[in-house]
């Protein structure tokens, strides 16, 4: 404030007395008051693909309609915001030039295999993000001055002005304008203009580079703030043909991925473990139930394992675990798969637990208590491997349980889980960025470690990608602790309802969901309402392998 009275007495060449009154700027001056009424851009409540020749036409007559209707001296504002898309593209462009660089270097098989497994990677995103159409983001701020003699017939005047303006912006531009009715907003576009501050916290809209040209705003559709420089692109807005990307920074406020099988949900989570793996120095640790996901990763960055290659025994306690936390996290994941009571369950252990003698089939035939666990004869007979999975875990590990029963796939996972949160919460693992990704995550969904690794993991640097098909398949608790939903199509009346009833999604959103098909998704962002409707991008191996048939749609996304 002390600021800004500074500046103003210099330029005035005097004191002045001035009053910050939002959504005006009210000055007095020789017994007159100036007021300066401010309006911002707040949101774009249309998508058009194409404007014509004739709708542009009578845009640009509205706009300069506009301009005669406002008093003298009135300003019609545009300020470019930071984009970090061009960062984006340079980091990527500097990696290719590494991995070329690599390539004409080494002689070792393996390696040149790795360095073009991720070139090709790269030079798809690349191609991807390029072909993208241009765009900025600008903050649009009308300022309305109005002379009086007094502050009352100032702010009536400014009134009836404010109220032209808003309504043409509506009516013809499709851009919601509002007064600014917080004095934090003010004062950052005052300190904006004086040169007090670069940046500026008020609302932002993003526009066609091109259409910028001729100084007027005519955004497509408002987006979520997802143009950050260090982020991985999910696919394409299908509305803009801009590029959708998500911040690496959002992925330990974790993702919920909904859908019907067979409408996109395993081929996205391909698609982001292939760019973070290329991209990012996030782990990624996944848990594939039905073996679909481990198809669909071919990068050599990747680490394909099986319970073949890591045994687990619930009756034998990891070294890294305390007692009763392997009690609770057994019992836990028994009694959800099988309905094992706790109790009973607490009862074997205290019998068997750490019993040097191996447990054979017979074992589990003549003794009451360990017949309870005969649906899981292998996790309790088999020489488990604990220590061999520290080992891997600074690769980017996918699990595939495909080949397994269900109660075996679903204890399995369970209990996986549960050591791989003892592991990343460890010393040697905590300040390490990392991700799980869960496919067909309802089998485990319940479980009460799943819903503390949700609640503590962005303290522990470790975000969670859920993907499951129903929305009433999640708690209530992991959902209110997650920021980004992506929400694939259907029709299924039962889908569309849960989607209202359990995620609290207003009607509106809940009706596009009806009309999109396999690829295209929703991407709702906790921090902003407006949807983002994206055909999500295809892994690049699947790319190549079916580009016969692929779509020139589908190849751009």
């Amino acid at each position: 404030m002390k600021k800004i009275a500074k500046i103003f007495e210099k330029i005035i060449g005097g004191k002045v007395e001035y009053k910050i009154d939002p959504p005006d700027l009210i000055v007095l001056m020789r017994g007159r008051v100036n007021l300066i009424r401010y309006l911002i851009a707040e949101e774009v409540d249309y998508g058009i693909k194409e404007l014509s020749p004739d709708k542009m036409l009578i845009m640009i007559n509205m706009f300069s309609e506009l301009l005669d209707v406002l008093p003298p001296y009135s300003e019609a504002k545009i300020i470019k915001r930071r984009m970090s898309i061009e960062k984006l593209l340079r980091k990527i462009s500097n990696e290719m030039m590494n991995l070329r660089a690599t390539l004409d270097i080494v002689e070792e098989p393996h390696i040149k295999r790795r360095a073009e497994v991720k070139l090709k990677i790269l030079e798809a995103l690349y191609e991807n993000i390029v072909r993208s159409k241009p765009i900025t983001r600008v903050n649009l701020v009308i300022k309305i001055r109005v002379t009086s003699n007094n502050i009352s017939n100032a702010k009536h005047l400014a009134d009836v002005y404010s109220s032209k303006t808003i309504g043409i912006m509506q009516n013809y531009f499709g851009i919601k304008m509002r007064m600014v009715n917080r004095r934090k907003e003010l004062m950052d576009i005052l300190k904006n203009e004086l040169g007090l501050s670069i940046e500026t916290n008020i609302k932002s809209i993003i526009v066609d580079s091109e259409r910028l040209s001729t100084m007027m705003p005519l955004p497509k559709n408002k987006k979520p703030t997802m143009e950050k420089e260090d982020g991985l692109p999910i696919g394409i807005d299908i509305e803009t043909g801009w590029p959708v990307i998500i911040p690496y920074k959002s992925f330990d406020k974790h993702i919920l991925i909904l859908g019907p099988t067979g409408r996109g949900k395993t081929t996205l989570l391909a698609s982001m473990i292939e760019g973070i793996t290329s991209l990012s120095n996030i782990l990624v640790f996944a848990i594939d139930f039905k073996g679909d996901l481990a198809n669909m990763v071919y990068s050599e960055n990747v680490v394909h394992l099986t319970p073949d290659d890591y045994p687990i025994n619930i009756l034998v306690i990891p070294s890294f675990f305390q007692v009763i936390d392997w009690y609770l996290a057994v019992s836990d994941v028994l009694s959800n798969v099988i309905g094992v009571d706790k109790e009973n369950f607490i009862r074997v252990m205290n019998k068997f637990a750490n019993n040097h003698q191996a447990i054979d089939g017979k074992d589990i035939l003549f003794d009451k208590d360990l017949s309870l666990l005969s649906p899981l004869i292998e996790l309790i007979t088999s020489k488990p491997k604990y220590e061999a999975l520290m080992k891997h875990l600074n690769n980017h590990i996918v699990f595939d349980l495909g080949k397994y029963g269900t109660a075996f796939q679903n204890a399995y996972g369970g209990i996986l889980m549960y050591i791989y949160k003892k592991l990343a919460f460890s010393t040697k693992m905590i300040s390490k960025p990392k991700l799980l990704i869960v496919d067909e995550a309802w089998r485990i969904s319940r479980l009460n470690g799943l819903e503390e690794l949700v609640k503590e993991g962005r303290s522990k640097h470790l975000g969670v990608v859920l993907a499951t098909q129903n929305p009433r398949d999640i708690p209530r608790e992991i959902m209110e602790n997650t920021h980004l939903l992506i929400m694939f199509g259907s029709r299924n009346e039962d889908y569309l309802r849960d989607a209202e009833r359990f995620l609290g999604l207003p009607r509106e959103i809940v009706k596009k969901l009806a009309y999109l098909g396999v690829g295209e998704a929703l991407l709702l962002n906790a921090l902003d309402p407006h949807p983002v409707i994206l055909r999500v991008r295809t892994p690049t191996f699947m790319r190549e392998k079916y580009k016969h048939i692929i779509s020139d749609d589908e190849r751009r996304a």
